[in-house]
């Protein structure tokens, strides 16, 4: 659906938005790029759920008993190493997912799940809010299990790598460092090889320590060729730059840099491990366009085995090769990218309905012809007959395809407003000394959608803050229409508001005082909760049920 019929392309790079100008003067013939641009008003939090990618930090005046390794540390290295020889039966690569179940508190979630991703596949993981797709995810990863079937992995330590619309990263690092955490044994033991080697110019009078830490340092020395210790810096040095980093970004603090370079990191980090399968949920969320074109490149030229969960359309067609839809507990594989879904899934459902139909019809004409024979010299024919009729209910029955209903939100009626719905006039604002909008000029007439676009950090919700009157202007003026105007704002992280402990009904309940409580029910079901939801703890509800919710 186009949502914007009447775009005005307010593009916050323009001349009166300037906070993305660098706070330095740059040479005049060096070129700048956007990474290089200091932000300020956007707080940049983060999270990349990897396996592995904290870098331990030791004490350099712990007791000198800490520098040698245990003998559990060794067990488990080895036994490790074992593991790392022993694969999976029935799959060369990926995973697989054989007839998983899941519920909640009595809640069936998933309950005929199904599919497998292979090396060189993209799939997409699609499905309505609350259909269990970061569930699945979750499951593969094993922070869940299923209450049945079977994650059959490639191979027993299979590594997987999680990254989320959080992006975790040390603020305090530098670029290198930053890259530099994935490496987190190899890190650790480099660590220790220096410590051990400062503990042996420190004994020199103490033969017996001398001779265990000589035997550290030479089994800590296998251990960094076992693990490649030498080829580290060359990996980071080498992915860099196909990330769109510049050597000078190398000692550059990570807070310096936006959330879509953040975003870079936290994929660098992941690729760094070298993972046998890599897990996207809502990646492209809070990014800007620029960035997410980006990342379909580069994810393109991957051929990690990969499953993407997205609302992104557009991000789904350009990297999937596969889509795996939930609906009802159950999954359906359909090969290609997102919109080759759409056209394969009304295929099957027409023809699923029109089987349906047919074995409908069936049913009715042998349930006619039993009646018809039930006594006499055709009691032989009638038996037939309801033997016929009980294999057609019981083993060969076809599910009438379900047919979703479409959510329908209708706002109260306010009367219609004046044409003039908000006017901004050189606006001005920013951050002590950083102007971030600057004489900014904009006309709203009633009717019209607009988009507001730009990079990350540049001022777009700042903007609808200013139109709110949630911060106010430095400079300038915004107008909203004299006539039948309600403005109303919906932020990008309002779900977090949300009550936990609270109901469905609850919640909706505790803001329209004075509806009606059948209608309270009847707006919900038109945002797609049925009745067994409505007693269901916001906490149990997906990410989009939240927001739908709010």
């Amino acid at each position: 659906m186009v949502l914007c019929t009447k775009l005005h392309r307010l593009d916050l790079r323009s001349t009166f938005f300037t906070s993305l100008r660098p706070s330095f003067t740059p040479n005049p013939s060096s070129s700048v790029s956007p990474k290089t641009f200091k932000f300020r008003p956007t707080k940049i939090t983060a999270q990349v759920s990897t396996l592995s990618v904290e870098t331990s930090v030791k004490d350099p005046e712990s007791d000198i008993e800490s520098l040698f390794s245990s003998n559990t540390e060794e067990i488990d290295r080895k036994r490790s190493n074992k593991q790392s020889n022993t694969g999976a039966s029935g799959i060369s690569s990926g995973v697989k997912l054989e007839n998983i179940t899941k519920s909640y508190k009595g809640v069936t979630v998933l309950k005929d799940v199904s599919w497998e991703v292979k090396k060189g596949e993209k799939v997409g993981l699609v499905g309505v809010n609350g259909a269990g797709k970061t569930t699945q995810m979750r499951i593969i990863t094993g922070q869940e299990e299923p209450d049945s079937g079977n994650v059959i992995k490639a191979k027993s330590n299979m590594k997987i790598a999680f990254l989320n619309q959080e992006f975790e990263v040390s603020m305090s690092r530098t670029v290198r460092e930053e890259f530099m955490s994935a490496f987190k044994e190899e890190m650790d033991i480099s660590d220790r090889l220096e410590r051990v080697q400062k503990a042996i110019e420190g004994a020199t009078e103490d033969l017996e320590l001398m001779g265990r830490l000589l035997d550290e340092f030479d089994l800590l020395q296998r251990r960094a060729q076992a693990v490649d210790l030498d080829e580290v810096d060359a990996k980071v040095s080498k992915l860099m730059p196909e990330l769109g980093f510049s050597p000078e970004d190398s000692d550059r603090l990570v807070a310096s840099f936006s959330s879509g370079w953040q975003m870079r990191m936290s994929l660098g980090k992941i690729l760094l491990q070298e993972p046998d399968l890599l897990l996207l949920d809502e990646p492209t969320n809070h990014l800007d366009l620029d960035t997410i074109e980006w990342l379909e490149g580069y994810l393109n030229k991957q051929d990690v085995p990969m499953v993407i969960i997205s609302h992104d359309r557009a991000f789904l067609d350009q990297l999937c090769t596969k889509i795996v839809e939930t609906d009802m507990g159950v999954s359906r594989t359909f090969e290609g990218n997102y919109s080759q879904f759409v056209e394969a899934k009304a295929a099957w459902v027409e023809s699923q309905y029109a089987a349906w139909e047919k074995q409908q019809q069936e049913i009715e004409q042998t349930k006619d012809l039993i009646n018809r024979l039930g006594a006499g010299a055709n009691s032989g024919r009638a038996s037939s007959a309801e033997k016929k009729l009980e294999r057609l209910q019981e083993e060969g029955q076809i599910e009438k395809p379900f047919q979703r209903k479409q959510m329908k939100i209708r706002f109260p009626e306010r009367g219609r407003s004046g044409r003039s719905v908000v006017t901004i006039k050189n606006l001005e604002f920013g951050y002590e000394d950083e102007l971030l909008v600057n004489r900014a000029n904009l006309s709203i007439e009633r009717g019209e959608k607009i988009a507001i676009i730009g990079p990350n950090g540049c001022g777009k919700s700042t903007l609808l803050k200013l139109i709110m009157g949630l911060e106010n202007p430095s400079g300038g003026e915004v107008l909203l229409g004299e006539h039948n105007v309600l403005p109303n704002y919906f932020e990008q992280n309002q779900a977090e508001a949300l009550d936990l402990d609270k109901t469905v009904l609850q919640t909706v309940e505790e803001v329209a005082e004075d509806w009606r409580i059948d209608d309270i029910k009847g707006l919900l079901g038109r945002c797609n909760f049925k009745a067994d939801m409505l007693d269901r703890k916001v906490s149990l509800l997906s990410g989009g049920e939240k927001v739908i919710l709010m």
